[in-house]
């Protein structure tokens, strides 16, 4: 609405093409289209096909404790330092790091931020509410030091968010596509390359466009140690994985994880998942990633998961907002031998959960689990009920999108598992989790959040801690 009546009367030349008089649904679109992320694709208009279903990726592997060749740098690495290099005004030559012997190479420890920003409304409406979000930064920095690494969400000007401050000196900024940002400490850290690949895409009911991973791979001035770094932002509808489901964004991120990474390489894995503890994209990951802190907005969408053991969680901190509606989250890691007590954050993530269920009210709503274009197969004599959609009787009749199935089932303490599907729409509810599962295009089903939580807790109990050496 404001495009269409602020926006247009005081910059036509915004939105070529379009006029006062033209449709709502076509500045919609035009947006869409044009500004990836700031709003969602109209009702009515033809989705784009499918695509993210990758090959199976392999394993990841624990970084090595010690370089064994510090000064050495591989060609495919040479080659990625020089591309990074002509994209980038900020990257650096490939190599500082000289003279370096395995002996001098002590444990390094690598402190780690994620914040979703809120930026359209923190920076835009508010215009950065007294540059809380930066304060909050600063003050953990002065308190304690400075981030090695950042991971910004819903970020569309790193430099905004740490120049006000007086931050911007010690970081170099990249900017990525899908409003992603990284940030790395350039006095400690030298770029070796940079990219991003699209990895997932928005359920068709909360569609803003395709979802990626902004990485960058790392070399550590005085040790030689190589970190690859990866910033993601989830797709919607929370805890669904998108169109492609979480076992697919999951397995995507480790397919580019490993060919991003090599041998040796630290891995830290950051970002706004928009998939908590009970959902598949983080179970699948706790099979995968050793997971280090996990925040509490919205059930714990905002991650970090790491290569290393789970023991060498030096700290971690829940920031608070800062301005934002999801918490920052550092972490501080320790690469080689440690003695200490490991962290079962996954087993956390899950009490958390069972402590603070989700509420009704959309701000505090999110769904147990949603799979797309999957039908669900009751258990024998677990049905409960059945909605139509008949909107104009109540809001207990909406059932318009698979969200709104989800919400009645969890009104009801006897639903676990539900079944939406389209073309009236209708929303089937059971009390019991589903046999199994089969492909039924049209159909979205799932879990309601105490039955997803319940079976995340068995998981969880499995959650890797550590991975294989090197």
């Amino acid at each position: 609405m404001w495009a269409v009546h602020v926006g247009m009367r005081w910059h036509p030349e915004w939105y070529p093409g379009l006029t006062s008089n033209s449709p709502l649904i076509d500045f919609q679109l035009f947006i869409h289209n044009n500004f990836p992320g700031k709003c969602p694709i109209p009702c009515g208009v033809p989705m784009p096909q499918k695509w993210c279903h990758w090959p199976p990726a392999g394993n990841l592997t624990a970084p090595s404790v010690y370089d064994s060749e510090p000064n050495a740098i591989d060609a495919i690495d040479a080659i990625d330092a020089i591309d990074a290099f002509g994209n980038d005004s900020n990257d650096s030559n490939v190599s500082n790091v000289s003279n370096v012997s395995n002996a001098d190479m002590s444990n390094i420890t690598i402190k780690v931020l994620t914040y979703n920003l809120f930026w359209w409304n923190l920076y835009r409406v508010r215009q950065g509410d007294g540059e809380s979000a930066g304060k909050l930064m600063k003050a953990e920095i002065e308190e304690d030091r400075p981030f090695d690494v950042i991971g910004f969400q819903e970020c569309e000007d790193g430099h905004r968010a740490l120049e006000p401050v007086g931050l911007l000196h010690i970081y170099n900024v990249l900017q990525g596509p899908h409003a992603v940002c990284l940030a790395y400490r350039k006095d400690v850290w030298n770029l070796l390359t940079h990219g991003m690949e699209d990895v997932g895409e928005d359920m068709r009911s909360h569609y803003y466009g395709r979802r990626g991973v902004f990485w960058m791979r790392l070399e550590h001035y005085d040790t030689g140690r190589k970190l690859l770094f990866v910033n993601h932002h989830g797709p919607l509808e929370v805890n669904s994985g998108g169109e492609c489901g979480g076992d697919s964004i999951a397995n995507n991120i480790i397919h580019v994880i490993q060919n991003k990474s090599r041998p040796g390489d630290a891995i830290i894995l950051v970002g706004d998942f928009n998939a908590n503890a009970a959902s598949r994209t983080v179970q699948a990951l706790w099979k995968r990633m050793v997971m280090l802190h996990s925040g509490t907005s919205f059930g714990g969408v905002d991650n970090i998961f790491g290569n290393m053991d789970s023991s060498s969680v030096i700290s971690r901190k829940n920031l608070g907002p800062g301005g934002s509606d999801h918490d920052a989250l550092t972490a501080t890691v320790t690469l080689g031998p440690v003695e200490a007590a490991r962290v079962e954050a996954a087993v956390e993530a899950v009490d958390f959960l069972k402590a603070q269920p989700p509420g009704n009210e959309w701000q505090h709503f999110w769904c147990g689990q949603l799979e797309t274009d999957v039908g669900y197969v009751p258990a024998e004599g677990s049905f409960l009920r059945v909605v139509k959609h008949k909107p104009h009787r109540g809001d207990s009749l909406d059932v318009a999108a698979p969200q709104r199935c989800c919400r009645l089932c969890q009104q009801d303490p006897r639903c676990r598992s539900w079944i939406w599907k389209d073309g009236g729409p209708s929303c089937e509810m059971y009390g019991a989790a589903p046999v199994e599962k089969e492909k039924v295009p049209g159909f979205v089903s799932g879990l309601s959040a105490a039955e997803a939580t319940l079976q995340g807790g068995e998981l969880a109990l499995r959650a890797l801690t550590s991975l294989r050496p090197t």
